[in-house]
């Protein structure tokens, strides 16, 4: 059974493990259990307890955090077992281990326990002898107080061992250089006060004036060092003037009864003020902590934008932020080990996951591990943004990598698919004309003329050179496909590469239709000859093929660092969409002439291009018609 610590059901005394656990107040969804993890000899208890918890709960998950800080070191300095066999235990059982630091282990942890919606804050209570010696502990007092609109506490009593350690509390919202100065200021400032005044003499304008002054300087003290050390300076204040400058001097009684006013008065002012001017510190830091967070936060929707899925990026933006030494992105092993595999980092020390300073759970498989100085409790909400967008980001790249290879999968399926229904008709049907020709010159009982056997050994040439082509096209698609093309880059005359095309063109393609408009001064490219010739030829024997009975006409365009090498028909030309397809393999536009072939023409001349360094692309021809645009680098030889 459990015992509550206070009325409020927000708090209870686990005396019973086997026992359910009620949810937290207005908790709707899954149950969120937080186990403060101090690595002290009641470690053990607590986290086993707390997984036990979360297995009676609805959707139960656990989330251990350790405080690390200056003040908190102590605690975990002689422990047996170390804190990473702990975090194993959690991580095995399915929940998540993280690491925060602060000075103030209360604060860090109900930090933390806000910041991650925690239902529940499941908290080692000491031994029975120490509380007894001691009260309510400090830090179970605190959590206790910050639960009270927050996660049901869950205090789990130390079945054995003693602990010796007690985190020391740090609620001030100044630092301790300026809580020091505050002090020795409450000691000195009213004793040099003291001397000046009974140096100047005690009338009645100097007493108002001591009062005053004595005033101002606990206004000071509490600007400077906060609430405790501007009332030791009013307590300070008050007896002194009491002492030296309220009649009867020398001495503590105070015979009228507008002097103890006074005095009373003072005390109540200066102690007032001083609290007033220590809230208004407190508030102030608190509204800086505010506003870093919100422009950190806004500069990280910002960088949503503009540094994309750049998780390398990210990680530069939080170490800047912060002024760490370094960030890392960590993942489990992919052996299933419980050593990490870092991903990404940024600074130049990368986080060691066993020594960091922070760890935060970014999902299942990956941790943002921190080294450098530990930051404030309160900025582990920000930290969380941005795990939260790595883990968005970790999934898009997942979602696009994904699509990418859907993409090039499905690509892959049309390609085979394009390349079976190619081979199967246009390989065939060169083949099925020699075998038939052969055929034909083997028939016995038939007498075949000269001229039947000069015009079947002229099919059989003419199937056998289809088919060469045919093979050659595809021998050389696999080569660009697979980055094998082989290019030797020469000084070459862009008239004399339109020549060598045109000659080795057929006499059935009519070369004689090509006009050459290649001016005087256009510069030698730096390309391989034979790959030059042989695009330039499939362009000027597809621009005749359409452009029947027309001409067709090749000319260059020098420019600063290449040549265009344009071949201009005026055909029946191409729609935007047709010139898209084109230049894909086993693209023919609709031809199914078996002589035309694969469709492997226009790609193979592109891969060829860009092989040279190259391109090729396709343009209307004005007037009507396709003007098809090759793309060669000049040769840095003579340019």
């Amino acid at each position: 059974m459990e015992t509550p610590h206070r009325p409020s059901p927000a708090a209870h005394h686990e005396a019973d493990a086997a026992a359910p656990y009620p949810a937290a107040p207005g908790a709707t969804g899954p149950a969120r259990l937080v186990v403060a993890v101090s690595g002290g000899p009641e470690t053990e208890t607590v986290i086993r307890r707390a997984l036990r918890a979360a297995a009676w709960m609805t959707g139960g998950e656990v989330l251990a955090v350790h405080v690390s800080g200056q003040h908190t070191r102590d605690v975990t300095a002689g422990t047996a077992e170390p804190l990473s066999r702990w975090r194993s235990v959690v991580e095995a059982a399915g929940g998540t281990w993280h690491t925060v630091p602060g000075p103030d282990v209360a604060q860090a942890v109900a930090g933390f326990a806000r910041s991650v919606q925690a239902t529940h804050l499941v908290l080692g209570s000491p031994p029975p002898r120490l509380r007894r010696r001691l009260g309510n502990p400090q830090v179970a007092r605190d959590l206790l107080e910050a639960a009270v609109e927050g996660p049901d506490l869950i205090l789990v009593p130390h079945d054995g061992g003693r602990t010796h350690h007690r985190p020391v509390r740090d609620t001030s919202a100044l630092g301790w250089p300026r809580r020091v100065a505050g002090w020795a200021l409450a000691a000195v400032g009213p004793t040099l006060l003291t001397v000046a005044f009974l140096q100047a003499g005690t009338t009645a304008q100097a007493t108002t004036l001591n009062f005053l002054c004595h005033l101002t300087v606990v206004v000071f003290v509490a600007i400077l060092g906060g609430w405790w050390p501007a009332v030791a300076a009013a307590l300070l204040s008050t007896m002194l003037l009491n002492w030296f400058f309220t009649a009867p001097t020398g001495q503590w009684l105070i015979h009228e009864p507008l002097n103890v006013a006074a005095l009373g008065l003072f005390l109540l002012v200066a102690a007032g003020v001083a609290r007033v001017v220590d809230i208004e510190a407190r508030r102030t830091a608190e509204a800086g902590r505010a506003r870093h967070q919100a422009t950190t936060l806004f500069e990280l929707s910002r960088s949503v934008i503009r540094e994309g899925l750049s998780v390398p990026a990210l990680l530069d933006r939080l170490r800047h932020t912060y002024a760490l030494h370094g960030v890392a992105l960590a993942a489990h092993a992919p052996d299933g080990s419980s050593s990490w595999t870092v991903l990404a980092s940024s600074g130049d020390r990368v986080p060691d996951p066993a020594t960091c300073d922070n760890t935060i759970t970014v999902d299942h498989d990956h941790v943002l591990l921190i080294d450098g100085v530990p930051q404030d409790a309160s900025d582990q909400g920000v930290l969380e943004a941005f795990a939260s967008r790595i883990a968005t980001m970790l999934q898009q790249q997942q979602l696009t990598q994904a699509r990418l290879q859907s993409r090039e999968l499905a690509a892959g399926n049309a390609m085979r698919t394009a390349l079976l229904a190619a081979v199967s008709h246009d390989l065939r049907t060169p083949l099925a004309g020699i075998k038939a020709s052969v055929s034909s010159l083997r028939l016995e009982d038939v007498v075949l003329s000269a001229e039947d056997t000069t015009e079947l050994l002229a099919t059989i040439e003419e199937s056998a050179d289809q088919l060469s082509e045919r093979i050659e096209d595809l021998l050389s698609m696999s080569r660009i496909q697979a980055g094998d093309l082989i290019v030797h880059r020469t000084p070459l005359e862009v008239e004399d590469l339109v020549a060598a095309a045109i000659h080795s063109l057929s006499e059935a393609s009519g070369p004689s239709r090509v006009r050459i408009d290649i001016p005087a001064d256009c510069p030698p490219v730096a390309a391989d000859h034979g790959l030059a010739v042989r695009v330039i030829a499939n362009l000027l024997e597809n621009a005749l093929k359409h452009a029947a009975p027309g001409t067709v006409l090749v000319d260059a365009v020098p420019g600063p660092d290449h040549v265009q090498l344009r071949v201009i028909d005026h055909g029946p030309g191409m729609t935007h969409q047709d010139k898209e397809q084109a230049f894909r393999p086993f693209q023919r536009l609709g031809d199914r002439d078996p002589a035309t072939g694969l469709g492997l023409g226009l790609a193979v001349a592109r891969g060829l291009a860009q092989g040279m360094d190259g391109t090729l692309d396709a343009a209307d021809t004005p007037g009507g018609g396709t003007t098809m645009i090759l793309t060669l680098p000049t040769s840095q030889e003579t340019s």
